[in-house]
């Protein structure tokens, strides 16, 4: 831009530039639109004339070097590192203190006169000259900052200020506080200066010695930088009797210009809402006399009002708020009476956030919303990091960058950015994809400036209130709807860091959103100063008729704040949590980096230390009830290891296979996998957890231990986070032992350890031979068995483990003495009843005579009886369940906020010595209620049949007929999946992989009362889970296996379909046809008479089967998505999670069954050798069913006319077997058997192959017959001679023509001959395309082969050629050919911001993904050209020209190792030739940026992108595959 240009902006234009192009503060570019400098007059400034507006010297020195480079045309170059442009004006000082070795005055000076990094970087010795530095000190600064250059960025260190550094001297307090006091200081000083001065000043009314307030001490007046008239420092000496008030005040205008402190007075004397001063008064008054007219005219209070409201009406924001968080305290007088105020205020605050107690744990998670803040606020705001935060609404749009808040947060922990319209939506799907409960979520409600987006800007009121408010309302709606937050558990905190001053503010609009969802004692108002305060309360009181003073803290200031919650419980953490790294050393666990961690609990070598004073009251208490807890019935917890620990007399109960599980994970660590599982196999409810747990601790130095918390997490992002915890904050990997809970039979990870593996190749983990026992990972896997030892011995005993409920000799004798120990700390140890089951020996006798003597008096019609009924009825059949506490007040008819939880526990007194409340950690933790242990579920369910003839099924029926725990909500959602679980889930046999044919509940159900039953239990099911298949469904599987009902079997399998069309319920129709066949098959066998209407009825039955089956199959092929909810039969016949080919081998099943009742016709007997023949030759087709001999009759005949109805589907049968038995030879051939149950299939195909064997293959010609694959090629004129080159050189396809790129270039010179050729002599249109599309492409090879050949047509032609044929093909082509070479060659340069580039990018998903979608099915798909800085064919290189950069130097192998993990992207060879693209990454989505244009990509690597969908900036190199552009090393800006 030009000075010509410049001189036509407008006033607005000139503050535009100020404030994007040199990036000075709102104040500094204020003041030019204060002044009316336009276009004109702006060229016209010179250095002096800035200062001369009242802008300090950093400033006005960067605007003056800007405006030189305008005037010349040119845009402003740093000539620096960039990171010096980012120094504060603070890391100034000390750089020039720390390393150019000046005097600190320099420091200071230019500390005083705002010198940041950006501005220092535009000095010339005459600048620094002019800040009365002398000229040697100048010289060598700008030499030192030119080093810079060639220099590694400087360590610098806070400079410890001569108040901090004669703290620890033993002074008088008079002269430590005059020494304080005549401490020069600028007015940007922090806030914990402010604070040690506030509290001397406090002091020294209380001074010993008979030294009094009165006593005259020197004020330092600050400089007036902005009058530039060079002056010393001058001390003033403070009158008596002034009040603190007014030099605070007077410290403030100090640091107004002359021009700024006219502007003052003129607003004191027109002052409308306060009484004005006169002129007369204030005519030549300095800032001294201006305080003390201030204080004298109004009230302290008052005046301090005044002169922060005229300071903002003079765009001095800053001066601003120094000046109310120095004044909030000191206008309070230091009597008794106000220091009891200060300290009822932290009490105050306590009891709003803790309920009355001293923990932070008492809500379980907090909302803030937040309003603009200045940097000197968020020091102080460091509390937030400390708090359990479930969203942060902020209303400041400059909170994400740097000095804002969101920023200070991300600092130390993990805050996912969203914005409010990412709350709409299924609420669960939304917690999800948010990572909701996992960390924080933080929501910018009015725009986001560091995104640099136009729809990221802040609105006005009006704007926002039409734009954004709705969307923020529903975000409130959602925050506060109990599926997502418990009533009564959370929090709401309005911390209002600046003035709401009037109802038209979208943070009053929210406040008045929240108290229509939730009621105003959930709220809380924290404000940052008295006047805040009284506004806020004033408008809510006017507008919402409610007084929040009883919910507010205003007396505090934020360090006081600060300081409080800072000190409040959970106790604090030890200062460092550790973890063990390679050579017996130790890392720091970082909060930021567990946050990461969102699937891991992490077990670290110093956890549990350092946290309770454990000589305190408190800590034994804790101690004590943390036992009791645990020994009555409750999850074991660290601590109980760290109890025994700590006191050696009384260990934790080793179990006998202790030493056995310990060694074997040991002995993992020699294994050369990568990742490897064991398993332990236990009963439930006999300690194997706890075992398990046990064992990780007594590791925890050695491996680096963490449980899985997260078992709905996908496996790919838990992989990524366990390599994470192996390499942190350490050169080397360090092993991990990760801990799976609570698995079921049938859930073995073997997915998680695949991706464990792939991860770590990506990662590049292999570092070298003597890592390799670092470079481990193992899956300690708990697995739930009812026959843990048969399930132990059918599996590898070297990784795998069981343990019963068993007690051997040396364990009763450990839990013997553990009574004994228990009896010396705690009442009545034997009420402890999961303990003394156990230590009973799991004795049938105990648990009984347990649950006989509570059940005595059991009332039934009571509800307390039978809340108490459905939780033995779900313990006993579910593990790990639960009824929510909040469902059981509920249930109850409780109605109260925050109900203490035993109240639920005294509405059950009689039964709550076998109950337990438990905390559930899904969906961000609830409080959950159940039975002490299953073995006394079980006893009580048995207990009440025998005493009150209370069966199983009249419990399940009465828990389905209420209505509330089937109504929508996240808790009840789990009680549901408890109940469908308790119906359909079915366990493993104990002597063998299958599993019983019904879920144990339905077992003993049908046993017992029969079908009649059962069928009721299913059909209320069915109406309660409307939108669930499995329930019909398994309905349908009763009735097809045990009662042989088909028709009523078939009716609830099409409603299975009905509700849901997936494989498994084609699956289950299919079933019913192939029972029924089987069922008619073995009854006519028996049968001496024969009735040809019985062929009729199964052939239909067939035909309707392998419909089914072939429908499923369909489904199977089409399914890319795994099943959205687990079938009835998602576990036991076919590998679940796909239904693989199940469908394949099920049709072939039907289809012979056929063949068998055509073999057993008169005519086609195949014990008669020429009727079997006949047979043969009608199902090849060669003879129709009327030329078939048979003896004529009237059965014959009739079977003649069913199967001439029927016959084109038998003459197919055959042809359509030959087909499956080839695919699935293929299959079988070409893949790997991932489960016994891929074994199973395998042979039941080669049996069913045998069979056709047999009936088809009968002579050796027919079988050399069925074994040949023969194929002719006719060559026609030249056309199809040069056809015939390309296909002998695979050249003949686009792929073909890909895989040219690294081989010789003669050889490829003749292909494009070749479609040059083809292209012009092609008549059919479709085939034209075709050789058109490889013309393009083998020219953009050859290019890249021999750059000057004379074949290779120019970029210019290339082009053409191809808008021309995407032209006549459009954007649906069937193949993404096309659209690739339209990425190849449009694919916009940088300074591109108009591009259609995108719909190509569309088109190539879409074509690629409909017809090339098999080949991709869990495959990664590779880029064969990358993006370069250059244009035309040179901005692609080919990865074979890429790595001929490296090939010299290292063996393939190792390249393509660097290729797989990503680090190919460090190498200098890689950097200095692609191009880095800049992006965003948005809802998990990646996007190239060019102008306004969005251009989705997608991440090369699965660790490409994080999850929890935070918006951020982005870089990446890009790469083209064919299934569209690909994201090579994502690099987030933070």
């Amino acid at each position: 831009m030009s000075q010509p240009v410049a001189e036509k902006w407008t006033i607005e234009d000139v503050h535009q530039w100020l404030m994007t192009e040199v990036k000075v503060h709102e104040s500094c570019a204020g003041r030019f639109i204060e002044e009316k400098v336009s276009g004109d007059c702006l060229v016209l400034f010179n250095k002096t004339d800035i200062l001369d507006l009242g802008i300090k010297h950093g400033p006005a020195v960067k605007i003056t070097a800007y405006l030189e480079s305008l005037k010349k045309g040119s845009k402003h170059q740093p000539e620096f590192p960039e990171y010096v442009e980012k120094w504060t004006k603070e890391k100034v000082s000390q750089w020039l203190v720390q390393h150019v070795k000046v005097n600190s005055k320099y420091g200071e000076r230019l500390q005083e006169e705002d010198v940041s990094g950006d501005c220092l970087v535009c000095f010339r010795k005459q600048d620094l000259v002019d800040l009365d530095v002398q000229s040697g000190p100048a010289v060598k600064i700008l030499s030192e900052l030119k080093q810079l250059n060639q220099k590694p960025e400087p360590t610098l260190q806070p400079i410890l200020h001569t108040d901090q550094r004669e703290a620890t001297k033993p002074t008088d307090p008079g002269q430590a506080q005059a020494k304080e006091i005549n401490q020069p200081e600028p007015y940007e000083n922090t806030e914990s200066k402010r604070d040690e001065m506030v509290e001397d000043n406090s002091k020294q009314t209380r001074l010993p010695f008979g030294k009094t307030s009165e006593e005259e001490v020197q004020q330092p007046k600050l400089q007036n930088t902005g009058a530039r008239k060079k002056q010393t420092v001058v001390q003033t000496t403070v009158p008596p009797n002034t009040s603190r008030t007014t030099v605070e005040i007077e410290r403030t205008l100090d640091n107004l210009s002359n021009d700024d402190l006219k502007r003052f007075h003129f607003y004191l004397h027109n002052n409308s809402k306060h009484e004005p001063i006169s002129w007369g008064k204030l005519e030549g008054k300095n800032s001294m006399d201006t305080a003390k007219l201030l204080t004298d005219h109004y009230r302290n209070q008052e005046a301090l009002q005044v002169a922060v409201q005229i300071l903002k009406d003079i765009n001095q924001l800053n001066l601003a708020c120094q000046l109310e968080k120095n004044t909030s305290q000191l206008i309070m007088t230091p009597s008794k009476e106000s220091m009891k105020n200060e300290a009822n205020q932290g009490d105050k605050l306590k009891d709003l956030l803790c309920c009355g107690g001293n923990s932070l744990d008492d809500y379980d998670k907090f909302v803030v919303i937040v309003n603009k803040s200045c940097p000197e606020q968020v020091q102080y705001l460091q509390f937030l990091t400390k708090m359990k935060l479930f969203c942060v609404l902020d209303f400041d749009p400059n909170s994400a960058a740097s000095g804002g808040l969101c920023h200070s947060y991300r600092e130390s922990r993990v805050a996912n950015l969203h914005t409010p319209s990412q709350f709409q939506g299924q609420t669960e799907t939304v917690m999800k994809n948010l990572n909701l409960y996992k960390q924080t979520s933080w929501v910018f409600c009015n725009g986001r400036h560091d995104l640099d987006n136009d729809s990221d800007l802040e609105l006005d009121y009006k704007n926002w209130l039409r734009k954004t408010c709705r969307d923020v309302e529903q975000l409130v709606s959602f925050i506060c709807n109990p599926d997502v937050l418990l009533h009564g558990r959370y929090l709401i905190i309005f911390l209002l860091l600046s003035p709401v001053d009037t109802e038209k503010n979208p943070v009053f609009d929210i406040y008045k959103s929240f108290i229509k969802n939730t009621k105003e004692e959930n709220i809380i108002s924290i404000c940052e100063s008295q006047s805040t305060y009284l506004k806020w309360r004033e408008l809510i009181n006017e507008k919402c008729d409610f007084d929040i003073e009883p919910l507010s803290i205003n007396e505090l200031t934020l360090s006081e704040i600060n300081g409080t919650i800072m000190a409040m419980g959970p106790v604090s953490q030890s200062s460092v949590r550790l973890l063990p790294s390679p050579g017996f050393s130790a890392v720091v666990l970082k909060q930021r980096d567990e946050d990461f961690l969102t699937a891991l609990d992490v077990l670290c070598m110093n956890q549990c230390e350092n946290i309770y004073d454990e000589n305190s009251l408190e800590f034994r208490e804790f101690r004590i009830r943390v036992e009791q807890e645990f020994y009555r019935g409750g999850k074991v917890k660290w601590w109980n290891f760290y109890f025994c620990d700590k006191d050696e007399q009384k260990p934790f109960i080793k179990r006998d296979k202790y030493e056995n599980l310990k060694k074997m994970i040991r002995s993992q660590c020699r294994d050369s996998n990568t990742c490897v599982l064991l398993n332990l196999y236990h009963h439930p409810g006999c300690g194997g957890t706890t075992l398990a747990m046990h064992v990780m601790w007594d590791l925890r130095q050695e491996f680096r231990c963490a449980v899985l918390k997260d078992n709905s997490m996908p496996k790919t992002e838990v992989a990524l986070q366990v390599i994470k915890l192996m390499k942190l904050e350490s050169e080397k990997p360090s092993p991990v032992l990760l801990l799976i809970n609570d698995s079921k039979e049938t859930e073995i990870p073997y997915d998680l350890v695949t991706y464990i593996r792939k991860a770590a190749v990506e990662e590049n983990l292999n570092l070298s031979v003597g890592d390799a026992p670092n470079c481990k990972v193992i899956i300690l896997n708990c697995v739930r068995s009812h026959s843990p030892k048969e399930q132990y011995k059918q599996h590898n005993q070297t990784q795998n483990q069981y343990i019963t409920a068993s007690l051997t000799s040396q364990e009763q004798k450990d839990f013997e003495k553990k009574l004994i120990e228990l009896k010396e700390t705690h009442e009545k140890p034997e009420n402890f009843y999961s303990f003394m089951i156990m230590k009973n020996n799991f004795d049938q006798k105990y648990i009984d005579k347990l649950a006989h003597n509570t059940l005595e008096n059991f009332d039934s019609s009571t509800k307390e009886a039978q809340l108490f009924g459905f939780l033995a009825l779900l313990n006993a059949y579910v593990a790990e369940s639960e009824i929510a506490l909040s469902l059981c007040e509920d249930f109850f008819g409780m109605k109260m906020i925050r109900w203490p939880e035993d109240s639920v526990l005294g509405r059950m007194k009689q039964f709550a010595n076998l109950l337990i409340i438990d905390r559930v950690e899904e969906w961000g933790g609830y409080k959950g209620l159940r039975i002490l242990h299953h073995t006394i579920a079980s006893a009580c369910l048995t207990e009440l049949e025998r005493s009150c003839c209370k069966t199983v099924s009249d419990i399940t029926m009465q828990m389905l007929h209420y209505d509330l725990f089937f109504s929508a909500g996240v808790v009840k959602n789990r009680l549901m999946g408890s109940i469908k679980q308790m119906l359909i889930e079915r366990q493993r046999k104990k002597d063998g992989d299958e599993r019983e044919q019904f879920s144990p509940l339905i077992h003993k159900i049908h046993n017992e009362q029969g079908r009649q039953i059962v069928q009721e239990i299913f059909v209320k099911a069915s109406s309660r889970f409307e939108k669930s298949a499995s329930i019909p469904q398994a309905l349908a599987r009763y009735l097809y296996i045990h009662e042989r009902d088909f028709p009523e079997a078939l009716k609830w399998a099409e409603k299975a379909k009905d509700i849901k069309e997936n494989p498994y319920n084609f699956d289950t129709i299919g079933q019913v046809y192939k029972s029924n066949l089987k069922s008619n098959m073995d009854r006519e066998k028996h049968e001496k008479s024969h009735n040809p209407e019985d062929l009729h009825t199964n052939i239909t039955i067939a035909i309707s089967g392998m419909k089914a089956f072939q429908r499923a199959q369909d489904l199977s092929d089409l399914a890319d998505k795994p099943q959205e909810e687990t079938p009835d039969d998602d576990s036991e016949d076919y590998p679940r999670k796909s239904y693989n080919v199940y469908g394949y081998v099920t049709m072939l099943e039907i289809a012979f069954l056929v063949f068998e009742i055509l073999s057993r016709l008169p005519f086609f007997e195949q014990r008669n050798p020429m009727k079997k023949k006949y047979l043969q030759s009608f199902l090849r087709g060669t003879i129709r069913i009327s030329t078939v001999y048979k003896e004529d009759n009237e059965i014959n005949n009739r079977y003649v006319e069913i199967i001439s109805e029927h016959e084109q589907f038998l003459v197919d049968l055959k042809s359509e077997v030959k087909k499956i038995l080839d695919f699935l030879d293929c299959y079988f051939a070409y893949t790997k058997a991932n489960s016994e149950f891929d074994a199973m299939n395998h042979r039941t195909v080669s049996e069913h192959f045998k069979k056709y064997v047999q009936l088809f293959c009968t002579t050796p010609e027919e079988m050399k017959k069925e074994k040949e694959n023969q194929s002719n090629l006719t060559l026609k004129l030249d056309i199809e001679e040069r056809k015939l080159f390309l296909e002998k050189n695979q050249a003949d396809t686009f792929s073909g023509i890909l895989q040219h790129l690294d081989k010789p270039a003669k050889e490829m010179e003749r292909i494009t001959e070749c479609y040059a050729f083809l292209q012009e002599n092609t008549d059919n249109q479709q085939q034209n395309v075709k050789m058109k599309i490889n013309y393009i492409l083998s020219n953009i090879v050859l290019y890249h082969l021999k750059p000057k050949s004379k074949h290779v047509k120019s970029y210019r032609f290339l082009s053409n050629l191809l808008l021309g044929t995407l032209q006549s093909v459009g954007l649906w082509h069937s193949l993404p050919d096309p659209y690739y070479l339209a990425l190849l060659l449009f694919w916009p340069s940088p300074t591109d911001k108009n591009t259609e580039i995108g719909k190509y990018v569309t088109a190539i998903r879409k074509s690629s993904y409909k017809h090339l979608a098999s080949l991709f099915h869990k495959r990664s798909t590779i880029a064969h050209f990358y993006l370069t800085k250059e244009d035309g064919l040179k901005k692609l290189v080919s990865k074979p020209k890429l790595d001929e950069s490296f090939l010299p130097k290292m063996p393939r192998d190792t390249l393509a190792q660097l290729w797989r993990n990503g680090d190919i992207f460090k190498e200098e060879a890689i950097i200095s030739r692609l191009h880095r693209v800049s992006g965003t990454i948005e809802e998990g989505k990646v996007y190239a940026n060019y102008g306004t244009q969005k251009i989705l990509v997608r991440p090369a690597l699965i660790s490409g992108i994080r999850s929890g969908f935070s918006t951020e900036k982005v870089s990446f190199y890009l790469g083209f595959a064919i299934n569209g552009p690909l994201a090579y090393d994502i690099k987030y800006e933070n």
